[in-house]
Order: structure tokens, then C-alpha cells, then sequence
């Protein structure tokens, strides 16, 4: 896992900048998970929850979801608090939601009985 203290500053940084309204998630992020993104997996990130490829595991009020993503240069599986493309947090990693992101996989991976196949 990439920690901050563990890494040499990223020159793909030189030039970029993060928008004042991302810095909670960003500093979340770091305080929950030790995690200082790469360069462009910010939009990554925010790609997969928006076109679906993040697990979706829980509802919350408001048009809220917390998704399960996983950041490839930090080989982490973090959860994000969103609504629509707006990223809120990063959500404190918990047990119940591990549990919750196992039993939805599990569920995704069983092969459809032949009781629920229409026959013809």
C-alpha cells in the first residue's frame, strides 16, 4: 500500500493542481486510509462510480451511496461516500461494510439457476 511518509514526491504532479472542493475527500482519504492518490485517478475513480464499474453497497438519504473502488497504484480497495459525480468522502473502512461487499460479489458471481432460465 502506498503511503505518504513511504513515497518520493511524483513528478507527474509538477503543474497539476486539486480543486478546493476535492480537499476534504484528499484529506480523508489520507487520515482513513494512510492514501495519497496518483495523478489522474481522482477522474479514475470518479469514472468508475459514475459509469458503474464501482460496487454500489449502500443506500443513503439524499440521492447518497457509498461504493467500493479499488485504487490501482495503491493496490487498496477504498469506500467513497457520493451523490451523482460528486465525490463527498472518503468513508472510514468498517467491518460490516467488508461483509456487505463479500455477500454482494458472492451474489454476483452465482450462475443463474435453470429455474429461473425462460423456457421456450
Amino acid at each position: 500500500m502506498a503511503r505518504a511518509s513511504d513515497e518520493a514526491f511524483d513528478e507527474r504532479w509538477l503543474g497539476a493542481s486539486i480543486p478546493s472542493d476535492h480537499w476534504h475527500f484528499h484529506r480523508q482519504l489520507l487520515a482513513r486510509y494512510g492514501i495519497v492518490m496518483a495523478p489522474g485517478e481522482f477522474t479514475a475513480m470518479l469514472n468508475d462510480i459514475t459509469k458503474g464499474r464501482a460496487l454500489r453497497l449502500v443506500e443513503r438519504p439524499k440521492g447518497k451511496a457509498i461504493f467500493s473502488v479499488r485504487l490501482k497504484t495503491a493496490s487498496e480497495r477504498i469506500y467513497v461516500l457520493a451523490v451523482k459525480r460528486r465525490i463527498i468522502t472518503a468513508w472510514p473502512p468498517n467491518a460490516r461494510l467488508n461483509q456487505k461487499r463479500r455477500e454482494l460479489m458472492a451474489s454476483l458471481a452465482k450462475p443463474i439457476s435453470d429455474s429461473m432460465v425462460p423456457q421456450s
